[in-house]
């Protein structure tokens, strides 16, 4: 598995699904090797819950560091061959071809219109469309977390691609240290959890907030180190009731999602948002903007505003929600029993096997299918 930036997970999306699924596999008694960047990760030592860490050096650059590291891993794999190269962004994918000449099978995991986030430069964007392409054209198959990114690539490039939903982590800690360490109190704050960058809007997020009417705080939940001067921007609200608590993992994670009397998700940009699944997989009353993908996530068990109105109708949603306790509450049941029913890891890392199995015997996208219906 390579294009993640270290497990244990600690930085996103798909660090969670790479710790997840990699050890899910292990369980199942496949040998799975991961590739780590220097420097990211907490664990000391080759062998993390039987998955095989492989630790190499990386390019400190916002533009160059998954390109590089991807590069060294391609070519470590070289000399030490396994079944299936796993990419994990299609920013990761340039050395696809490689494996593949090996005998290798290879896919990638895609993560809908990479290139529109807004943290890109020109450089950057142009090679991330181009690496949909070089995805598209050498990898022997594409998983997407969402039907909306299906559509895309079915759309953009006539590919076909296997849909595996993200999953939901189950909350195991019971301690409240990371509520007093921030002061707050149980269902008494609206909650955020992402990276600090423009296409997230958390300056829209703020500004409907500061207008609403309630005692609840606002808690934001992440941080970027390229966007300096956007996080500097969203900091320098005079609201009292935000608080900034930077990148919080593990426990404190689990504690702040745990607790939220409400969960929001103004995002515009990719598909499956990793932590609304597990907001929801927490329990949490949800509020998103009105994506497709979100939409597609939510079903019926969720709240969503216009995004096209942009601060506007999230303030009245916003105002609606703190205004109803009961109506969060019912959603909260909800939410939660649509989570365990649609993102549960087991079914991903089942999924992800029978895609595996699919692409090594050389079948269609069909015969994944019937072999999905027969697991199910």
């Amino acid at each position: 598995m390579i294009g993640i930036k270290a497990i244990p997970a600690r930085f996103g999306g798909f660090e969670t699904a790479v710790d997840e699924l990699s050890r899910g596999l292990v369980k199942r008694t496949h040998y799975v090797r991961v590739y780590n960047r220097s420097g990211m990760s907490t664990w000391q030592g080759r062998d993390y819950d039987g998955v095989e860490l492989v630790t190499l050096p990386i390019v400190r650059s916002k533009n160059l560091s998954t390109i590089v590291h991807a590069f060294l891993a391609t070519l470590h794999v070289l000399f030490h061959p396994v079944d299936v190269v796993h990419y994990f962004t299609t920013g990761a994918t340039l050395f696809a071809p490689i494996p593949r000449l090996f005998g290798m099978k290879v896919v990638c995991s895609v993560d809908g219109t990479d290139w529109q986030r807004g943290k890109w430069g020109r450089f950057a964007r142009w090679y991330l469309r181009l690496s949909e392409r070089l995805a598209v054209l050498f990898c022997h198959g594409l998983v997407a977390d969402s039907h909306d990114v299906m559509h895309y690539y079915r759309e953009a490039y006539g590919a076909e691609s296997s849909f595996i939903a993200y999953g939901m982590r189950e909350a195991r800690s019971k301690g409240r240290e990371w509520m007093e360490h921030f002061g707050l109190q149980s269902r008494e704050y609206v909650l955020f959890v992402g990276r600090l960058v423009p296409e997230n809007n958390i300056h829209l997020l703020i500004q409907a907030f500061e207008s609403t009417r309630s005692d609840k705080k606002l808690v934001i939940v992440g941080d970027d180190p390229w966007e300096k001067e956007y996080v500097r921007l969203l900091k320098s609200t005079q609201d009292p009731r935000i608080i900034f608590t930077g990148g919080v993992y593990g426990d404190g994670y689990e504690q702040l999602q745990r607790n939220a009397y409400l969960f929001v998700l103004p995002d515009e940009v990719g598909g499956t948002h990793p932590a609304l699944v597990e907001a929801m997989g927490f329990g949490n009353c949800v509020l998103v903007n009105d994506t497709p993908s979100n939409m597609e996530v939510i079903g019926d068990a969720g709240f969503s505003y216009r995004g096209a109105d942009g601060a506007d109708d999230l303030r009245v949603q916003l105002q609606m929600l703190v205004d109803n306790p009961q109506a969060v509450q019912a959603y909260r049941s909800k939410s939660g029993q649509r989570a365990l029913t649609h993102y549960r890891w087991e079914d991903v890392v089942l999924s992800h096997v029978v895609f595996y199995q699919t692409v090594l015997n050389g079948k269609s996208l069909d015969a994944l299918k019937n072999l999905e219906s027969e697991h199910s």
